[in-house]
């Protein structure tokens, strides 16, 4: 399978069977993740992976409480709808795979942020000029990872929403402030075959200069 057979091949997997990940594949695709371009070579992630089953029930149900707790404040009853097929399925699916990656991410030490804040614009401006350097480092290490996890054969889904949960999500990993997850990777021998979601044509997202 070639690069571009791997990028245009991989889907979001959502069910898995309970065959186990074998640890030399695993080990690939942690370090598929370590080979991703970071800003400054900060290298600002990294990994707990999740074998344990009661401690991915446990994060689970964490994800289920904090729904509860938000679906009185939904704006509308077809989101307190959606908060509920999210409880039950969307961000909880994790739980059933064989291993989760939780992708960390560490305080990033921007220099030019400060500056920019010296400079007088404000939080929301340094934002839109510096688009989070630190998280798209990151992310390029998920994708990395998910492509390496295709290749081998797996399935995986890069998920956020159960982040919603990243408070109790501490407690039970045993980490503190000093970093965060930013993703979580379920990953194991795919269950479903999900038809291919539709792309955007390159002449609607590409504008040429020159």
């Amino acid at each position: 399978m070639d690069i571009f057979e791997t990028i245009q091949g991989r889907k979001s997997i959502r069910r898995f069977k309970q065959t186990p990940v074998l640890d030399e594949d695993l080990n690939k695709i942690l370090d598929a993740g370590r080979w991703a371009p970071s800003a400054n070579n900060t290298q600002p992630w990294s990994f707990i992976v999740i074998k344990d089953r009661a401690m991915l029930k446990a994060m689970a149900t964490a994800v289920r409480e904090m729904i509860d707790r938000m679906t009185p404040f939904a704006e509308s009853e077809k989101q307190a709808q959606r908060l509920t097929a999210y409880k039950s399925n969307y961000y909880t699916f994790f739980e059933n795979a064989p291993v989760v990656i939780a992708v960390c991410m560490e305080a990033y030490d921007a220099g030019t942020d400060r500056l920019l804040a010296k400079m007088g614009y404000s939080a929301e401006d340094i934002k839109r000029l510096r688009p989070l350097p630190g998280l798209q480092s990151v992310s390029a290490a998920v994708q990395n990872m998910l492509l390496a996890i295709h290749a081998l054969g797996y399935g995986s889904c890069w998920m956020t929403g159960p982040l919603v949960a990243q408070e109790a999500f501490e407690k039970i990993l045993g980490f503190g402030k000093e970093k965060c997850i930013s993703a979580l990777l379920p990953v194991g021998v795919p269950d479903e075959n999900p038809p291919v979601r539709n792309r955007k044509a390159l002449e609607e997202i590409v504008r040429l200069i020159g």
